[in-house]
């Protein structure tokens, strides 16, 4: 037998044989010699020996697959259950081995977890509680996945955009609209933004009002420095807004209020600066807390409230990355535009020129290099421009 244990088998054959010969005995000399045939010849005992051989290598033989055999099945089901594709709800194929192996690695380069791409753009939706669900905030970003440099692009939420049939309407409208036709309310953001501004966005994420306030309340809150009181109340919708300025501890449902404040002088304009401070402040209490060990499961335990194409190994190489982005590696600007009615409908407009200013702002990230040699100037540069807007 060719395998890995047929020479010990072998050897133990020739000592059974050995063994088996030096045990004949010899003709009895007071009972006279032994008839012929009486005892075993030569041919018989080793007959008799190699059958017993054998039998052990069988017993040996069996013995070893009933070992081997369910481990090998095992091991087999665990490779195919940790390389076999695996998909999020957007269809977006990862596996549980690269899952396994960038949680237990620490320090890994991002570009890798992104098909190899320097940087990404991604989209960000609020959407509102009341139905049909709005989309109440929109972001587009662009993350230098080498130096983590990032880029934050508000759009007004009453920006006339294109849809994707064709028909002209609210930004806040194309997510509804993309939800009643087929179900792909955030494919008809993206193809919107993509008409508007020129830019590819393969990345989402999707959050309502409920899994705001969820995500705040498990980190345990943020500070906010609130730059003026803010005062509100709608008794249709049950809103009542009563923030006093200075620095405040906000829960998820305070921190919402604060995003959501819209009526004063500067409108929305205003409304979108606020969203850009507390979208810091989220990453502040990220980084302080060591809250980013656990944002893949805390985003995981909002699913019903949250929704993404990142992959779960994206999002935890994203989160193992949060301590290293710095306050001035974000620059954020709004797209500026001005009010115009179409069919007695008002809308917010921006010209081809404002546009380009907005894209360029968007694409052209400042070298890490310049960040760390004057943090902060370029970002309060755009503030001011908000401001201005």
């Amino acid at each position: 037998m060719n395998s890995f244990w047929s020479d010990p088998l072998d050897r133990l054959s020739e000592k059974m044989l050995a063994k088996a010969r030096n045990k004949r005995k010899p003709a009895d000399a007071h009972r006279g010699p032994r008839k012929p045939g009486s005892q075993p010849s030569r041919w018989q005992m080793d007959q008799a020996v190699k059958k017993r051989v054998a039998a052990h290598r069988r017993r040996q033989t069996s013995m070893l697959l009933a070992i081997f055999l369910p481990a090998g099945i095992v091991v087999l089901a665990l490779l195919i259950w940790l390389f076999w594709p695996v998909h999020t709800a957007t269809g977006v194929p990862t596996s549980r081995a690269k899952i396994i192996a960038n949680t237990i690695t620490p320090g890994r380069s991002l570009p890798p977890y992104f098909h190899g791409a320097d940087s990404i753009h991604v989209l960000f939706v609020g959407l509102d509680r009341d139905p049909p669900h709005r989309s109440d905030t929109v972001m587009v970003a662009n993350l230098d996945l080498r130096s983590l440099q990032t880029r934050v692009l508000s759009v007004p939420r009453d920006m006339r955009v294109r849809l994707p049939e064709g028909s002209y309407d609210k930004l806040a409208h194309a997510y509804v609209y993309g939800e009643q036709r087929d179900g792909a309310g955030v494919e008809w953001v993206e193809s919107s933004l993509d008409d508007l501004l020129g830019v590819e966005i393969p990345y989402y994420i999707l959050i309502n009002f409920d899994g705001f306030v969820k995500l705040v309340d498990a980190l345990g809150g943020v500070n906010i420095d609130v730059e003026k009181p803010l005062k509100y109340v709608d008794h249709a919708q049950d809103l009542v807004i009563d923030i006093p300025a200075g620095l405040q501890h906000m829960d998820g449902e305070m921190l919402l209020k604060y995003v959501r404040f819209r009526h004063d002088a500067m409108g929305d304009i205003g409304r979108m600066q606020r969203q850009q401070k507390a979208m810091r402040a989220v990453l502040s209490t990220l980084k302080k807390r060591g809250a980013y060990r656990r944002l893949p499961s805390v985003l995981a335990a909002l699913s019903e409230t949250f929704e993404t194409n990142f992959t779960l190994d994206q999002l935890t190489a994203l989160a193992r990355r949060v301590p290293d982005v710095e306050d001035e590696f974000i620059q954020t600007a709004t797209v500026y535009s001005e009010e115009e009615r179409f069919n007695g409908v008002s809308y917010q407009v921006a010209t081809r020129e404002w546009l380009q200013e907005s894209l360029e702002f968007l694409e052209n990230l400042i070298p890490r290099i310049e960040t760390e040699s004057a943090p902060g100037e370029s970002n309060s540069e755009e503030l001011e421009e908000d401001g201005e807007a």
